[in-house]
């Protein structure tokens, strides 16, 4: 599995976790649990609401600078968050599962033994929310190994074994 890969689904995973017990009424549904996404929505066609309360953990970009005592490599990792609500109160629930995602990376700021959080995190919203549907973002950055020209020699294993 290549980095970007990994990081995305360990950072998925944490996020299940810290939604797991949460559940929102959702349209046409009662007690609906928070979906989570690597990347993207498997059908974007958005035809279907049942995709919300959601969570899309997606990859924007990968910056690799001149290695400096503690810097490097980082993959910048955007957050999608997602709620449907006709109730005009319904963005409480937006912000409860971006509140609960932002303790949960804080606390566990290191993922798979190999990504480490960087701060400042950013979490945001929008004041013009879609109604009935409430959206806020998140942007994380994580340190990521940095390959070498000494790696050179070892090209054909380091691919083999997806980075």
């Amino acid at each position: 599995m290549i980095i970007p890969e990994r990081l995305i689904n360990s950072l998925k995973e944490e996020i299940e976790i810290a939604v797991k017990d949460y559940r929102l009424r959702a349209e046409n549904q009662e007690d609906k649990q928070v979906s989570v996404y690597a990347q993207h929505i498997p059908d974007e066609d958005f035809h279907d609401d049942s995709y919300y309360p959601l969570v899309i953990v997606s990859l924007n970009k990968v910056e690799d600078t001149e290695p400096v005592e503690g810097s490097g490599s980082t993959a910048t990792i955007g957050l999608t968050i997602g709620v449907y609500g006709e109730d005009k109160q319904a963005w409480m629930d937006l912000l409860s599962i971006m509140e609960r995602i932002r303790q949960r990376v804080l606390i566990f700021r290191k993922l798979d033994r190999r990504f480490r959080l960087v701060l400042p995190v950013k979490w945001e919203t929008v004041e013009a929310q879609p109604y009935p549907f409430w959206f806020g973002y998140g942007t994380l950055v994580y340190q990521i190994a940095q390959p070498n020209e000494q790696m050179a020699e070892n090209w054909d294993r380091i691919m083999e074994n997806g980075g």
